[in-house]
């Protein structure tokens, strides 16, 4: 761009006219040359394909009913620390407990371990009373029976009554007592047994 400027001298009356080129830079960048045609679309880049779903867990059903028999007497027969001891337990812990009946007398909660199953006995004056057991190991003469009647009673009983279960829970009718099975591919894994000691 061409500019014209005029200048006054303050020394004289004169006026001198002066003619200044300047040129001003309007930009610095410089211009691309276009092609002559239709524009060329650039390639947009792909979008990510969306995460896979996760796969969908399948909910567990559990089932539970009531069986009188079962619920009060899974074993078949009585288990006794003295018998658990001669094939092998160890006594893992021994907590006070005081009795609710007898003001004055403190009993204990016997902690056995057998085969990695779990023992747990009310001991008072009398008596070791069975209160809770966990069994995993079916190995032992008492996890066989309980297999095979919770396993059997299962599948001939209960499946009809309940459907698949991945876990059964059989009560009485009192409801005092409970076994709670733990099932994989309709086979017994665990099974806890609770009894109702006062």
């Amino acid at each position: 761009m061409l500019l014209l400027a005029t200048c006054f001298s303050r020394s004289g009356s004169h006026a001198l006219t002066l003619s200044c080129g300047l040129l001003l830079a309007t930009g610095c960048q410089e211009k691309k040359p276009t092609a002559s045609g239709p524009p060329v679309a650039r390639p947009r880049p792909a979008p990510a394909p969306p995460a896979a779903p996760a796969p969908a867990k399948t909910a567990k059903t559990a089932c539970s009913l009531v069986d009188d028999e079962v619920a009060e007497d899974p074993f078949g027969a009585e288990i006794t620390v003295a018998d658990l001891q001669q094939d092998g337990a160890t006594i893992v812990s021994r907590k006070p407990f005081k009795n609710r009946h007898e003001r004055n007398q403190v009993d204990t909660i016997l902690i056995l371990r057998h085969h990695g199953n779990q023992f747990e006995f009310y001991r008072a004056a009398e008596k070791d009373l069975l209160r809770e057991v966990t069994v995993t190991d079916f190995a032992p003469q008492y996890g066989q029976q309980l297999q095979q009647k919770l396993g059997s009673a299962y599948r001939a009983r209960y499946a009809r009554q309940t459907g698949n279960c991945d876990s059964l829970r059989i009560g009485d009718s009192n409801r005092l007592n409970t076994v709670a099975m733990t099932l994989h591919k309709g086979q017994l894994s665990a099974v806890q047994v609770q009894y109702y000691v006062d």
